[in-house]
């Protein structure tokens, strides 16, 4: 409002300035009519010596010669008729010809005086303004406060919670243009709800599950130290060498989880990943596991296939299909590793003949410890970090029956994700 009232003073006095000038031509040529009008009368009628010092009026006959001026002691030089301004003696002037039969009437006078004149007159200009931005801005300032009341309340109310109260703000004592803030606010406090819930309960299920080696870890080192018969302190040293593993796996499996937790996926390592060769090198890593099963483990398809991703990420997610196909398949069987590529999108089958999972429980084997069966072990953490991985790659990751019975992984991975 400030930067706008002084532009339209500034415009104000530029063109008031300009009337004032023309008015103030318009004059001294209506005093050049006076003077005009009043030759061969008494001198004193037309004389403006007297009073206006700034304003000398000459007059010319026909042949030229002055016959009269109002500052003998100033002889300005005539000008042509009409309107013009001058330099005379390093001042600048403003003078007005007219001339009626044979008889010239020049009339003039200085811009300083002008500006003087003016400058009395357009300190006036400026007062209106001034006023005029101090009442508006203390009307858009009252208003103002009044309006932000609300924010600065919500505001208030949100520093004075702490991360355990994430109940929904009330709608009632909010004004209709605030609603979408708040809705959106009770929007984000749910989801923080639901996340601190699951945090909670991860946490608890890690610790439970953790808890379990660590027992039977601690149960057979005591046997292990304590017991005197070879046989059953061998058996000891072999369930706690178990109990390690398991513990050990769940606490790699864990790691995992956090190292693709969405909030670094800004640190991953993006590079061209030839799905081939990686899925080989995953296999022949579970060969020996396969082959203490008698399962059969290899590439039944393997057209090349190049996408852009993060080669960590994809042997973590290709190694936990393949580990948890060969667990849950049964001795002398076989799993089979299919890629192929369409419609610039990599694709990923692990077929398994183990006994599958029902469809009412596919979506619930992607939540972290979520396990269907306690025969097998393993920490029910497999599935959710594929999830996780194939998520973070755009790609979509479905669970199908395999014919003759059985469990197929189906990924699909865009080959150069945007």
């Amino acid at each position: 409002m400030i930067i706008t009232a002084a532009f339209i003073t500034a415009l104000t006095y530029q063109l008031s300035w300009s009337e004032f000038n023309r008015s103030r031509d318009m004059s001294l040529e209506q005093i050049a009519w006076a003077v005009m009008r009043h030759q061969g009368m008494r001198p004193e009628i037309f004389d403006l010596s007297q009073d206006q010092h700034s304003i000398i009026s000459q007059v010319w006959d026909g042949e030229g010669r002055l016959i009269y001026a109002s500052r003998p002691d100033m002889p300005l030089p005539r000008q042509k008729t009409g309107l013009s301004s001058f330099t005379w003696q390093d001042i600048e002037w403003h003078a007005v010809v007219i001339e009626d039969h044979g008889t010239f009437v020049q009339v003039a006078n200085t811009a300083d005086a002008r500006a003087l004149w003016f400058r009395e007159f357009g300190a006036s200009l400026i007062v209106p303004f001034s006023v005029m931005v101090i009442i508006m801005g203390s009307f858009i300032a009252i208003a103002a406060t009044q309006a932000f009341q609300p924010i600065r309340q919500l505001r208030k109310e949100i520093q004075q919670r702490s991360p355990a109260f994430l109940s929904p703000l009330s709608r009632q004592q909010y004004p209709d243009e605030l609603l979408v803030i708040v809705d959106a606010l009770n929007e984000m406090f749910s989801r923080l709800d639901q996340a601190f819930l699951a945090r909670q309960r991860f946490i608890a299920d890690a610790a439970h599950e953790l808890r379990t080696p660590l027992t039977a870890v601690q149960l057979n080192a005591e046997v292990a130290r304590k017991e005197a018969n070879p046989a059953t302190r061998d058996t000891a040293l072999e369930n706690l060498s178990a109990g390690v593993n398991r513990a050990s796996h769940l606490v790699n499996q864990l790691l995992h989880l956090a190292k693709f937790d969405p909030q670094f996926i800004a640190r991953r390592r993006l590079t061209t990943v030839d799905l081939v060769a990686l899925a080989r090198t995953v296999v022949i890593e579970h060969d020996i596991l396969a082959a203490v099963k008698k399962i059969d483990i290899g590439l039944v398809n393997a057209e090349p296939v190049h996408l852009h991703g993060d080669p960590e990420a994809l042997h973590i997610l290709l190694s936990n299909l393949i580990d948890n196909a060969i667990h849950y398949s049964g001795n002398a069987s076989h799993v089979d590793i299919a890629v192929s590529s369409s419609d610039e999108q990599a694709r990923i089958a692990v077929i398994d003949h183990g006994p599958g999972i029902p469809e009412c429980d596919r979506e619930r084997v992607f939540e972290a410890f979520c396990r269907l069966s306690s025969t097998v072990p393993g920490s029910g953490l497999g599935l959710a970090i594929s999830q996780e991985i194939v998520r973070q790659h755009h790609g979509t990751i479905r669970l199908d029956d395999t014919p003759g019975g059985g469990l197929t992984v189906h990924i699909s991975l865009p080959i150069n994700p945007l």
